[in-house]
């Protein structure tokens, strides 16, 4: 069983951004149960019905669909008299299919969200805010419970959670005598030697903007010791901004990153080194098997570890797929009782053998098959060092922003100060986007 989880396949979010803190100001509830607070009506969102009944219609996003299925013929043993549409929706689609069913004021009864897409959709007036004892906050990751918070509340269920970290080629470190990288000095150090090897050419892999640099950068705010936000405004020009930028600068100016698209890969070995998430096992070992990689590439050349720590931390990214009920939906109430019954820890732990995804209730991750399972582990290693993608509308134009820069900052067009003020000023612009 060591790899069969990883292998199922993770169907993540698309991991668009990323953030820091908790954040606790701006209006947003810190109770700890599912609720909305405030003037809201949360009473016509919909109460937790005791039984469920009636049609609950789904958008599940791509890969989660026949999930979904399989809970919800588990579901209907205890609720009978309910019945499920459960429709795939390409991850790509998900806020335009929620921009026009709010127009319209049509749309199913539950919606899947990534954890980036989540706040958008709050904002659009998409989703209904969460009625009292869906899930207790304090029983789940404190990032995921961040993703799916809105300006005055609770807003959908975090069904389960992924977050990024280090792979590397284990065997290529080890006929250099290095082992594998646990601060940001020694990453440095490994990604030296790996370039510098004979046949070597880079030694660490950073996205670029159509990979969106966001996801390294801003976890390396955080492991610097900063956040984008302290919760009242972004706070882009600061000194831990810079001091990120200049880290992931550094790989680029010591010839240790690729600028631009190159046929150095990590099964080749000439690119050894990258941040992501554990969906890469899988893919990784269908090439072995299917002799697509390099003969002298083996399971065992890929090492994969939590994230090298900064001076602060060494603070991942958490993304995942959230669960909400839609605003127009007809049945909330059985809607809601069926978020529940998903939060609970037996189908937490059924969404483990049944996907491959990370439950998100912290409880379910003492699972025995995400312990015997070693890329599981590592990931059950980081999550608890994890930071949220900014629960904010205007996220995704500010994380595209980020990237502009960091393409001119890797390629010597502007400085890291430069680079930080000017994001900075288009974040101010655009604000938090309530």
């Amino acid at each position: 069983m060591s790899r069969r989880i990883a292998r199922r396949g993770i169907a993540t979010a698309t991991l668009s951004a990323l953030a820091l803190v908790s954040l606790a100001a701006c209006g947003r509830s810190d109770g700890t149960e599912g609720g909305s607070s405030g003037d809201s009506d949360a009473g016509a969102a919909g109460e937790v019905a005791d039984v469920a009944t009636g049609e609950i219609e789904i958008w599940a996003a791509a890969g989660n669909g026949d999930a979904l299925k399989e809970l919800s013929e588990k579901f209907k043993e205890s609720n009978p008299d309910v019945k499920f549409t459960i429709t795939e929706i390409p991850w790509g689609e998900i806020i335009t299919m929620n921009q026009t069913a709010v127009a319209s004021g049509t749309g199913p009864d539950i919606v899947m969200l990534g954890a980036d897409q989540t706040a958008t959709v709050i904002a659009m007036g998409g989703l209904a805010p969460m009625p009292e004892g869906v899930f207790a906050t304090e029983d789940v990751y404190d990032a995921a419970v961040a993703s799916v918070t809105g300006d005055d509340g609770l807003y959908a269920v975090p069904w389960y959670v992924e977050t990024r970290f280090l792979f590397y080629r284990a065997d290529i470190a080890a006929d250099l005598g290095m082992e594998a990288p646990t601060t940001w000095e020694e990453l440095e150090a490994l990604s030296a030697a790996y370039a510098a090897r004979e046949g070597g050419e880079f030694g660490l892999s950073l996205p670029r903007p159509v990979e969106n640099p966001a996801q390294v950068i801003v976890p390396f705010v955080s492991q610097a010791g900063g956040s984008v936000t302290d919760g009242e405004k972004w706070t882009f020009d600061t000194p831990e901004f810079v001091e990120a930028l200049e880290y992931y600068k550094g790989f680029f100016d010591r010839g240790e990153a690729p600028l631009s698209a190159s046929e150095a890969t990590f099964e080749n070995g000439r690119a050894p080194m990258f941040i992501s998430g554990p969906w890469m096992v899988g893919i990784y070992d269908e090439m072995i098997e299917t002799g697509a990689a390099p003969a002298d590439f083996t399971t065992e050349s890929v090492g994969f570890v939590p994230l090298p720590a900064g001076s602060a931390n060494n603070d991942s990214y958490i993304g995942g797929g959230n669960l909400g009920v839609f605003s127009t939906s007809d049945n909330a109430a059985s809607s809601w009782t069926f978020l529940k019954w998903l939060m609970e820890d037996e189908q937490q732990k059924t969404t483990v053998d049944n996907t491959g995804n990370f439950p998100s209730l912290v409880g379910a991750a003492d699972y025995e098959p995400i312990n015997d399972t070693p890329v599981m582990a590592v990931l059950k290693e980081q999550m608890p060092n994890t930071v949220e993608t900014p629960s904010y509308p205007s996220w995704s134009q500010i994380a595209e922003q980020i990237g502009i820069y960091a393409e001119r900052v890797a390629f010597g067009q502007v400085t890291s100060e430069e680079a930080a003020k000017a994001i900075q000023a288009e974040a101010d612009k655009v604000g938090f986007g309530w």
